[in-house]
């Protein structure tokens, strides 16, 4: 087999072609030409009876090439940066260099001789579910701070709120402050620009909503108390493909809801967590839970309470979040619906 490890930039690329014996056979730059990556085409004739495997290291910029590649039916791998660290903290580091040693590191890889952190590559149907999912996070984001400069405008400048008007979810407190404090232009477009937030939410959470129709494991996600369509909508852009992940304990720590663990002198410490995957995981499981323990009672809920005297209201629900994903993890393997209590 032929190994071409790829030095990845924005313009550019470097690419090094390793033999199957760990001969260096190429090096050269490519830069990219109109937008597009058809200049690596020469290296998709590199191969032997055994075929070529490419890999570059995870990043914004490995899609285009990767996707190039893919197209073009080649064995590609994004690898994660923190298993390329000896290559970052290395004393001498050019592009060349970095090729080199990831077409090395690809070559010990595939023969067994060495671990590494392969990234998950989602299509581009997959990524365009997960952004459209991660502008409705960002849109409620948005409603959130919109709503705060409204009300400490509304406190600088004396205008009285009346306490049935404080939710801004609803139309009529909207109105009441358009209607009541109309001569006050910067109120006036805030509350203008509140009107535009919410109705731009309603229309992306009704596309959300319609997306994966048929889906048996957002049926089977929909379900579980807490969790709506939207949710499980949500939860799947992230998850994809349940079985990419051996048990619920990989699937929690991929999304930073494991404990750091620091082991010395025969004595193990458990920090707090990692939060090392994708936030917007984290958030829809911990407003998911908020809703669960609030409506179901369930051993999430019996967890919750437990937690509540000794760790305070949002440690309790970040430990009860975890568990509602090891459930998500349990429902989606099994293939079967939502069981409060199954013991029982």
């Amino acid at each position: 087999m032929i190994y071409i490890g790829l030095d990845v930039h924005k313009d550019n690329i470097t690419a090094c072609v390793l033999t199957a014996r760990g001969k260096v056979k190429f090096e050269r730059d490519y830069r990219r030409q109109s937008q597009s990556w058809d200049c690596l085409a020469e290296l998709l004739e590199y191969r032997d009876k055994d075929g070529s495997c490419f890999v570059m290291e995870s990043g914004t910029y490995a899609y285009p090439p990767f996707r190039f590649l893919t197209d073009h039916g080649a064995e590609a791998h994004v690898v994660h940066a923190r298993s390329l660290r000896v290559i970052t903290d290395s004393d001498r580091k050019t592009d060349r260099v970095d090729a080199m040693a990831i077409a090395r590191m690809l070559r010990l890889w595939k023969r067994g001789e060495l671990e590494l952190s392969m990234a998950f590559m989602p299509t581009r149907e997959q990524c365009e579910l997960k952004d459209l999912c991660r502008y409705r996070e960002q849109i409620s984001k948005d409603i959130g701070d919109e709503t705060r400069r409204i009300k400490a405008h509304m406190a600088r400048n004396c205008l009285p709120l009346p306490s049935d008007v404080e939710n801004f979810q609803n139309k009529k407190s909207r109105r009441f402050v358009l209607e009541t404090y109309s001569g006050d232009m910067t109120l006036s477009r805030r509350m203008e620009r509140l009107d535009e937030l919410f109705a731009e939410r309603d229309r992306i959470q009704r596309e959300v909503e319609s997306r994966l129709p048929g889906d048996s494991h957002v049926d089977l996600l929909a379900q579980i108390p807490g969790i709506g369509r939207q949710s499980a909508v949500q939860i799947m852009s992230m998850i994809v493909d349940v079985d990419r992940f051996p048990d619920a304990e990989h699937m929690c720590a991929y999304f930073g809801m494991v404990p750091r663990v620091r082991d010395s002198g025969g004595k193990e410490h458990h920090g707090k967590m990692t939060k090392s995957g994708d936030r917007m995981m984290r958030m829809i499981m911990e407003r998911a839970t908020e809703s669960h323990v609030r409506n179901c009672e369930s051993s999430i809920t019996d967890l919750y309470k437990r937690k509540l005297p000794e760790m305070g209201q949002k440690k309790a629900l970040i430990t009860a979040s975890r568990q509602m994903l090891s459930t998500v993890y349990a429902v989606l393997k099994r293939g079967t619906p939502f069981v409060p209590h199954p013991e029982r």
